[in-house]
């Protein structure tokens, strides 16, 4: 625990926002704090990017991120793939379907996202990239590049494969 004084001269101990020891530096969580600090101003940047590459292209935040997940889901699973669930985009993106849904509409009637019945199962919607949606990554991948390049300059091959082991435990 870390100690500080008050007005008056009085010290004060703090609590301890942690009592995992693991997690605690001598037995204070200052440290830790300043983790979740770190952590919490690099989702700032992050989004702040997501937010911009959005505007570049006319989309909002959000709709950016649904366009990539539906774009990083093709690309993994190659140029067979039927397409992915609305379902699949909500859990990816820790949203729920509802919302995934509604945002999904908006991008299918802009033109950036398709969508088309699962043969596999007729109440199941998949949604997959249009030529639309194709040109728009084309015109994003060099920002992107560019973006992504300086805000993880840190990061050699060893930190990477570290980095995104312990952010998908998280």
């Amino acid at each position: 625990m870390s100690s500080r004084k008050k007005p008056g001269g009085k010290p004060t101990v703090a609590s301890a926002t942690v009592s995992k020891p693991e997690l605690l530096v001598e037995g204070s969580d200052s440290e830790f704090r300043g983790l979740v600090h770190d952590l919490m101003a690099f989702a700032h940047h992050i989004e702040a990017c997501r937010d911009g590459f959005g505007a570049i292209v006319g989309l909002t935040g959000v709709q950016y991120e649904i366009f990539m997940a539906v774009k990083r889901f093709e690309s993994l699973a190659g140029a067979g793939a039927a397409g992915i669930s609305v379902g699949q985009v909500a859990a990816r993106l820790h949203r729920s379907g509802a919302f995934i849904t509604l945002e999904v509409n908006k991008l299918v009637s802009r033109g950036v996202l398709a969508k088309a019945g699962d043969p596999a199962d007729g109440r199941r919607v998949l949604l997959s990239i249009s030529k639309q949606g194709e040109a728009i990554a084309r015109t994003l991948a060099p920002v992107q590049q560019q973006v992504n390049d300086v805000l993880f300059a840190c990061l050699d091959r060893k930190r990477f494969d570290r980095l995104r082991s312990l952010t998908s435990e998280l």
